[in-house]
């Protein structure tokens, strides 16, 4: 069965992983609606030392070309300071993106915002096809000592 390309996202992590776009490929709506719908939204991509990397792949983000949104969940107890390169490629294109910063114990991070969010490619005959994660880095922080 022949699935369109727009609708399909490859992860690199340390090689190259293909990841559909998730919940398009789960059916929409999961079954179990004790969980908020937009948990099953999240494709996890890799979790590293506690920290927790997942994204959504929006098709036309900005109305015309393809968008990704990363979400990053510090598992830890203590602050985590986290550095990779973004990779994304289209058939005839790729580029990168340095993302790096800290996390508290416990905290999120998505969306614009936080700096999270790319549409990567603005050419009219450029489509998003493969998203990864190269270098990544995390390190656990000594917390502050209390006051």
């Amino acid at each position: 069965m022949p699935v369109s390309h727009r609708y399909i996202i490859g992860v690199l992590v340390l090689g190259l992983l293909p990841v559909s776009a998730g919940w398009a490929q789960k059916g929409g709506v999961a079954g179990d609606t004790s969980a908020a719908w937009h948990a099953d939204a999240w494709t996890p991509i890799i979790e590293k030392k506690g920290l927790r990397i997942s994204y959504i792949y929006y098709p036309d983000a900005n109305d015309e070309h393809d968008g990704i949104v990363l979400r990053l969940i510090n598992e830890n107890e203590v602050p985590v300071r986290y550095e990779f390169t973004l990779v994304f490629r289209a058939p005839a294109a790729d580029t990168t993106t340095a993302v790096r910063g800290r996390l508290n114990p416990g905290a999120m991070k998505t969306g614009d915002a936080a700096g999270l969010f790319w549409v990567p490619f603005r050419e009219d005959d450029r489509s998003l096809g493969e998203i990864g994660l190269r270098g990544l880095s995390v390190a656990q922080l000594q917390p502050f000592p209390p006051d």
